[in-house]
């Protein structure tokens, strides 16, 4: 890896080469791992389980799954359209939803992105996830956009045998691969992620971490950590990487916005656990703008807004942390594209700059959040 540029799919670049980029999207990805009904889905994803822990799906809260009401099931091969869109954002429950692999669709979305000012997308689609060297390369070319792939695994769900069976330097070195030598013929990753984790964590899925960590290690590329729900998965992450030597300052945590807080309301606005989380040296990850709907909330702690996660973002920055802040969308279900209604990549760049203003966020802090972090961030060290 060439030190001091950003490996995108194209090749590698300088860091002011990016513009305004959002480091954590999937650009292409397909959730079913080939499942063709609810009762294969919900087995799958966290989402999705999730989803049918309530009573349209069959079950009370708290009971055992899958819940899979017949009439609720029907909806399952159903196209997103306008008569079922709201039933989508309640429940995410379509199959064709956990698939964003049009890639016209896709080339569509993200010249929409550039054309209000989009630089660079970071894929942090892992393998497993049916991540696409060649059609990211497409989308780049064919949108003028940088693209950054990821290499690494997801959650154990979506293992395959080789993660299995493979022993950490095994791993290690398919990930060191994936970056120094790249797939596809030459298509190489720019970023180690996003490394999945549940609460408490799968024993393969810490051997993964451990190998991903090693791999940061010796390239000096950027590492990204989905955890569980709860603080206590993002402190044992913080010691795994200790306990190898990793490198805190280039590792950025995730979801913080939904999986971090664990106040209950009207109390669940809490920047002690984030300032304490940011004091480790990782970059704080608010990544799911675009997400307003407290109907997808399963619990007494309140989902966040857009603009509770500025509030976040304005707390961590007065507490001098504003060099390690990075926002993004998680884009990885259809409905949140602009074809299907939802708020799309130019969400950030059209609508969330707009409210930072609004809330008195300035120019400088800014700029940095949007573009000097993910640039600093993406490049190799």
């Amino acid at each position: 890896m060439i030190k001091g540029k950003v490996q995108t799919v194209l090749g590698a670049v300088e860091p002011s080469e990016l513009g305004l980029t959002l480091p954590h999207e999937h650009v292409i990805v397909d959730m079913t791992l080939g499942a063709c009904s609810a009762h294969s889905l919900v087995n799958i994803t966290e989402s999705v389980r999730r989803a049918a822990a309530f009573p349209d799906a069959g079950l009370e809260p708290g009971e055992a799954g899958p819940g899979i009401a017949a009439s609720w099931a029907k909806k399952w091969n159903q196209p997103i359209c306008l008569e079922n869109r709201a039933d989508v954002e309640r429940h995410w429950f379509y199959y064709g939803n956990y698939k964003i692999n049009d890639l016209d669709d896709v080339i569509h979305e993200a010249k929409l992105f550039k054309r209000h000012g989009g630089g660079c997308l970071v894929d942090q689609t892992s393998i497993g996830l049916a991540r696409d060297p060649k059609g990211l390369q497409q989308v780049s070319r064919e949108a003028g956009l940088h693209i950054v792939m990821a290499t690494s695994w997801y959650t154990h769900e979506y293992h395959n045998e080789e993660v299995k069976t493979f022993d950490i330097g095994q791993l290690r070195d398919r990930i060191l691969r994936d970056l120094e030598v790249g797939v596809a013929n030459g298509v190489r990753a720019g970023i180690i992620g996003e490394v999945g984790l549940n609460w408490p964590m799968h024993p393969d899925e810490e051997k993964v971490l451990r190998a991903s960590i090693q791999a940061q290690k010796l390239t000096g590329a950027p590492l990204s950590v989905h955890t569980g729900f709860g603080p206590d998965a993002y402190w044992r992450v913080v010691k795994i990487i200790e306990e190898e030597g990793g490198d805190l300052s280039r590792t950025i945590m995730c979801h913080v916005e939904h999986r971090l807080p664990t106040r209950s309301a009207p109390d669940s606005f809490d920047p002690a656990p984030f300032i304490e989380l940011a004091r480790t040296g990782v970059y704080m990850e608010l990544d799911c703008f675009g997400w307003e709907g407290s109907y997808r909330q399963r619990g007494k702690v309140d989902m966040p807004n857009d603009a509770v996660r500025l509030n976040y973002l304005t707390a961590l920055a007065d507490a001098g942390f504003e060099s390690k802040l990075l926002i993004s969308h998680d884009i990885a279900l259809q409905h949140w594209q602009r074809k299907h209604g939802g708020h799309g990549w130019q969400h950030i760049p059209e609508t969330v700059t707009q409210l930072m203003r609004y809330k008195g966020f300035d120019a400088k802090l800014i700029e940095r959040i949007l573009y000097t972090n993910p640039q600093e961030m993406l490049t190799i060290k």
